[in-house]
């Protein structure tokens, strides 16, 4: 299939029935699979979603995003609906927050007899504490030979909420895992630098960080982010303080795995995507600069081609650029020149971007595109 012949069509309404007229023309277009992607802000609820969604009948796919991305901006408003010439897989994952769920045998029963499509695009509700476990599950069986790519779906009020389009609904606490029939080059760069640490994390609970050095966690971490900042954390300030104060996990190759903190509830940390006990973290700060600058990087690994390329950018990076992150969309620009862009500003990123594990990030830009 020719990623050229995708269509990709926006509107900056909000409103379900400008959602249904791009959908109605892409498939009167021949459109045999859907991709939705829809801003928060948007107000998405189940209903009159579900009705709808349910009664299509081609495989539907895509999720509610705090921003989207066409057109080399992004939009707090509004729909983006990609037309796809082919079906593709698309397997809806139940609980993402329940620990009684054996990812490994779920996936199993999916894929055991199944041909692993060239390239994965893993969505996810991006507030559910067990990403990481689906994740090493989905390695586990599918391997390493695949380009996976994606993000979490959800919104900055970090409210739990339906946010994965599907044919069965509005999903939560879901994961979508999307076979795609290109070979896609991947990108993968975030900018943050070290600033303290490393501390040794000696307790946590998924995506909750309980002790750092065995002391609590808020009290080790606002040390250091109000020594430098010159701002007191509270509940209230945390997230826009701690937006540019993000944890890195150290990783055995010396790579950095970002870790947002979104808010502390008494000493504990709570963060987008889980931090085991005993992984060595620093917090990071980072300058805009260094952010553009890598995100260049992450466009230069797959300028060649003309096809579109789709991006997974951290919205928590928009957050901390402010007016500059037009900037970062700027400098991808510079560097795939006339290539359509699509895609969303997330709550994590997912991608193999060391080619050898499956990784969930934060505050990370994740694009990918075809060398066609």
């Amino acid at each position: 299939m020719d990623m050229n012949r995708l269509s990709i069509a926006f509107t900056p309404n909000p409103e379900l029935a400008a959602a249904q007229a791009l959908v109605d023309t892409a498939l009167a277009q021949g459109a045999e699979s859907l991709m939705l992607l829809a801003a928060d802000a948007n107000g998405c609820h189940k209903q009159p979603f579900d009705p709808w969604l349910r009664q299509l009948s081609v495989p539907v796919c895509g999720g509610v995003f705090p921003q989207i991305i066409h057109d080399w901006q992004s939009h707090t408003h509004g729909y983006i609906v990609v037309g796809l010439p082919a079906p593709i897989m698309v397997h809806s994952i139940p609980g993402l927050s329940d620990v009684t769920v054996d990812f490994f045998k779920l996936l199993q029963s999916l894929f055991g007899h199944e041909e692993p499509p060239p390239s994965l695009m893993v969505l996810v509700d991006g507030l559910s504490s067990r990403i990481g476990a689906l994740l090493d599950a989905v390695y586990d069986i599918l391997g390493s030979n695949l380009v996976y790519f994606g993000g979490g779906a959800g919104s900055l009020s970090f409210q739990s909420q339906p946010c994965l389009f599907s044919n069965q609904g509005l999903l939560t606490h879901h994961a979508q895992l999307i076979g795609l029939p290109w070979r896609f080059s991947l990108g993968v760069e975030h900018g943050w630098q070290k600033y303290a640490g490393p501390f040794v994390v000696t307790a946590s609970t998924r995506n909750v960080i309980h002790t750092l050095d065995f002391q609590p966690a808020l009290t080790v971490y606002r040390e250091y982010v109000e020594a430098d900042s010159g701002r007191k954390l509270s509940t209230d300030s945390f997230f826009e303080i701690a937006k540019a104060y993000p944890f890195g996990m150290e990783k055995a190759d010396g790579s950095i795995l970002v870790r947002d903190p979104i808010h502390c509830i008494n000493h504990d940390l709570h963060c987008v995507g889980e931090v085991a006990v005993n992984s060595l973290v620093h917090v990071l700060k980072g300058q805009k600069d260094s952010l553009i600058t890598a995100a260049a990087q992450g466009a230069s690994a797959i300028s060649g081609g003309t096809g579109p390329a789709i991006l997974a950018d951290c919205v928590s990076r928009a957050l901390f650029l402010q007016e500059d992150f037009i900037n970062e969309l700027n400098a991808i620009q510079q560097i795939l020149d006339q290539r359509p862009l699509f895609g969303m500003l997330t709550l994590g990123e997912i991608a193999n971007g060391g080619g050898i594990c499956l990784e969930f990030y934060n505050k990370t830009l994740v694009l990918v595109a075809t060398q066609e």
